[in-house]
């Protein structure tokens, strides 16, 4: 299997804590227990805290920079947002997972964000929820919260 050449110097954590976001649209994807991620255009941040209430309604997550071997702006990264989090099983499939992963095209040199919603009473459980960030399996961010 060919490996592409590492392209992040560094992932460096900006934000971090609950947040809200403007209208989110759906987009199926398989790596998902529910079938779909939501993405918004934006987020904001209102609390920074590490330490979470599990309610549905709650979203939580990221703001990070990645930064390249140059300023270049524009070029191409790919790179993975892994959630690791207690096990979660989906009602209506019964499928279960400890990982929501999501494979993200951008840009480097720029900030982006991974968040997570608790759309769902299942999705809530108390624990270690660890956000990482990873380009060719390897961890260049991560952030833990503990959800209470």
């Amino acid at each position: 299997m060919l490996v592409e050449q590492e392209k992040i110097k560094q992932v460096k954590l900006l934000k971090f804590g609950l947040l809200t976001t403007d209208e989110e649209k759906k987009e199926h994807n398989n790596e998902s227990l529910s079938g779909y991620l939501l993405y918004p255009t934006t987020i904001e941040f209102i609390e920074t805290t590490d330490k979470l209430e599990g309610i549905v309604g709650l979203k939580f997550g990221i703001e990070y920079s990645i930064e390249g071997y140059t300023d270049e702006k524009f070029v191409d990264v790919t790179f993975t947002c892994k959630i690791s989090h207690p096990l979660l099983t989906y009602p209506n499939t019964g499928d279960s997972s400890t990982v929501t992963v999501e494979t993200k095209n951008s840009y480097l040199n720029e900030n982006n964000f991974d968040y997570f919603c608790f759309e769902y009473d299942w999705e809530i459980k108390k624990g270690a929820w660890t956000f990482q960030i990873l380009e060719n399996e390897v961890i260049k961010l991560e952030k833990t919260f503990e959800v209470l």
